[in-house]
Order: C-alpha cells, then sequence, then structure tokens
C-alpha cells in the first residue's frame, strides 16, 4: 500500500512538474502588441530614515516611444528628463497633504538638482531587451550608464503590468549628482534622509499572441 501511494505521488508530482515546465515553455513564446495610446508610466521615491516617506506616481510629460517590430519586446522609450510631473501624489508624509504649489517646486528642485547634474542632462531612456514569463530585462541608460533592470511581469485580462526597482547611485553612477539633490531636499522636504533607490513601473493594454 505504502508502495502504491509513494509510486502515485511520484506521478502526481512529475505530472506536475510537467505542467510548470509546459506552461513557462509557453510564456517564452508570446508576443505582445501594445496599445500605445493606453501606456502609462511611472516612478516612486522614498525619504525618511525609515522610508515612510512615500512620494507615488510620478511620471514625465515629455516622452516618445517606439518598436520597429510593433511588440513589446524591443520597444524603446526617450524620455525629456526636465519635463518631470510630481503632482498626483501631495502626502506629506506627516498624514497630510502639502499644498498645491508644492509639487511645481518639488519638480524644479528634482530636475535642477539631479538630473541636470547627470551627463546628458534631461536624457533617460530605456529599451525592453527581453520578456520571458514573469520576468521582463529594462536596459535603461541614465547618467551615460546603462543597466539591465529586472522587472516582475503581472497580466491581469489584456493589461500588462511591470513594475522593478533601480539604484540611481549603485546602478547609474549617480553619487556626484544625488549628493547635490541631498543637499537641497534632504532636511527640507524628505525628514533627513534621501533614499537613491527608486521603484519604476509601467502598464500598458496589450494583444497577446502565444505560440
Amino acid at each position: 500500500m505504502k508502495s502504491g501511494i509513494r509510486h502515485l505521488l511520484f506521478e502526481v508530482v512529475g505530472s506536475l512538474c510537467m505542467v510548470a515546465a509546459s506552461n513557462a515553455a509557453m510564456a517564452a513564446n508570446c508576443s505582445y502588441t501594445p496599445d500605445e495610446k493606453g501606456f502609462k508610466f511611472s516612478f516612486t521615491a522614498f525619504g525618511a530614515p525609515d522610508k515612510s516617506y512615500v512620494v507615488s506616481k510620478n511620471t514625465f510629460k515629455k516622452y516618445e516611444v517606439a518598436s520597429n517590430t510593433g511588440k513589446l519586446e524591443g520597444a524603446t522609450i526617450n524620455i525629456d528628463s526636465t519635463s518631470l510631473d510630481t503632482s498626483a501624489d501631495l502626502n506629506n508624509g506627516e498624514g497630510g497633504k502639502w499644498d498645491a504649489g508644492i509639487p511645481m517646486i518639488r519638480n524644479m528642485n528634482v530636475v535642477s538638482g539631479l538630473f541636470k547634474n547627470f551627463a546628458n542632462p534631461g536624457k533617460i531612456s530605456a529599451k525592453i531587451d527581453k520578456i520571458e514569463g514573469e520576468t521582463l530585462q529594462l536596459a535603461v541608460t541614465m547618467n551615460d550608464v546603462t543597466k539591465v533592470i529586472p522587472m516582475k511581469v503581472t497580466e491581469k485580462g489584456s493589461n500588462f503590468h511591470a513594475k522593478g526597482t533601480l539604484d540611481i547611485i549603485k546602478d547609474f553612477n549617480g553619487s556626484k549628482a544625488f549628493a547635490k539633490f541631498e543637499k537641497v531636499c534632504t532636511q527640507a522636504f524628505h525628514k533627513g534622509k534621501s533614499w537613491s533607490d527608486v521603484d519604476i513601473e509601467f502598464e500598458v493594454p496589450v494583444k497577446k499572441s502565444c505560440k
């Protein structure tokens, strides 16, 4: 009896492994055709020693997206970082809201304190190098450095969403620029600590095709 149960368990586990392998292979052979009109992207930045000050839904007003094949894999985005827009989240880190005029000051501080101190100031670009299963490889170029950032993919209906984390200092040699940014913002706005890691994400409606 025990031998029979053991044999049955091996069969079940083997079947599950085959299904998992099949699903992975299927995911690896899927392509996505994006609807550019529904494309959205944003980043989340953090302040305070305990990282409790969170500013989400930051984005850029000026950017260009393109794809030579019409597919999501291989698609590119070129961003004008001087067009920063941080107005979506007015959380002040203390349970209240910033005055409506603060985002304009915040935009100016980030642009002049950080982005304009990068090599190739005002320019950020990215390319989707690879999509495989639940992982997307995004090659980001900033401060004259290109770094591949892994992003986790989730799909809900026809909506494709990817999220990852980059570090301005560690990934993009941004210590000098970030130090200048800290002088402007850390004490006045960030509760004594500015974090160089930033969560990035994008979503877009897609048509999915799997072979």
